[in-house]
């Protein structure tokens, strides 16, 4: 009965510094992240323009209705997922070639892992800048090179599918390698004794990679997978660079519609509204992510 009692001291002293030490962290956080969000859907629930003069009040779910009928909301969002479809196709593949050739220790191997590295050291702001030079119609150097070889250049940002096709290849450039990282370090964690025994049993490289490591390296291909989806629903950095949505509204996605709404349009409490709907799409797919994120632990 005793020692039920100092179990019972310990496990209340052991406890009371931990709630001392991480209630900053959880202050803070709220203050961070829990506060601007519930403000958010407080002022999505309001008619704030300020471009106008009328004072705001309640109107309820009227800014969600509007957001939800409005052309514009299903058009950005198809662009969002044409943008997401390519670019994953595009970047899961390339990267996890890139980690296949890498993970082979071949020489040059650490180089070329640097090499590749870079662009995730680079701000989405300067990755926008550098392309959008580079697929500039009169001085960019991809039209010059194109030129080079008799061929006529390219309004890259200047239609609908030229333009997403830069977009993707520019996500694409910064992208691969974080994608590449993650695999490599996949890859690292298979035994060497399954490949060898494999090729014992007289499997090819082919076959080792569709059959053994392919499987093996799913759980993280389902977390880059999630993540990527959260990362083309919240692009904006490079896209407003790069296009500004533009030709018209033709390379917008849903985030760059919610800013053009609330910092052009000035209607605030619409781009709230519209805040809080890409939260809820997001939301399914966060918790993708941490399933898939403990499958892979």
């Amino acid at each position: 009965m005793i020692a039920l009692r100092n179990n019972k001291r310990t496990k209340i002293s052991s406890a009371k510094p931990t709630t001392v030490f991480t209630a900053p962290t959880w202050i803070l956080l709220s203050l961070t992240i829990v506060f601007p969000l519930l403000y958010g859907v407080y002022l999505s629930f309001l008619n704030i323009n300020l471009g106008s003069f009328v004072p705001s009040k309640f109107i309820g779910l009227a800014n969600y209705k509007l957001a939800l009928t409005a052309p514009e909301t299903y058009s950005t969002l198809l662009t969002t997922i044409q943008l997401m479809a390519a670019g994953l196709l595009v970047q899961i593949p390339l990267g996890i070639f890139l980690a296949v050739i890498l993970h082979q220790n071949l020489k040059g191997s650490r180089f070329f892992r640097s090499v590749l590295i870079v662009p995730m050291l680079l701000t989405p702001v300067a990755v926008g800048l550098i392309f959008r030079f580079m697929f500039d119609t009169d001085i960019g150097i991809i039209n010059w090179a194109l030129s080079q070889v008799g061929s006529d250049g390219v309004n890259w940002l200047g239609s609908r599918n030229w333009a997403l096709f830069a977009i993707v290849i520019v996500d694409s450039w910064q992208s691969v390698p974080f994608v590449m990282l993650l695999v490599v370090a996949a890859l690292a964690g298979i035994p060497t004794s399954i490949y060898e025994a494999a090729l014992v049993d007289g499997a090819n490289k082919v076959q080792v990679f569709f059959r053994i490591i392919l499987p093996l390296i799913v759980p993280t291909l389902l977390v880059l997978t999630m993540i990527k989806i959260m990362d083309f629903l919240k692009l904006f950095d490079t896209l407003f660079i790069l296009t500004r949505g533009g030709p018209g509204n033709d390379t917008t996605t849903l985030g760059l519609w919610t800013y053009k709404t609330g910092f052009i349009f000035l209607e605030m409490s619409r781009a709230a509204a519209l805040g809080v709907i890409i939260l809820i799409i997001t939301m399914p797919v966060y918790l993708l992510w941490r399933k898939a994120s403990k499958s892979v632990r």
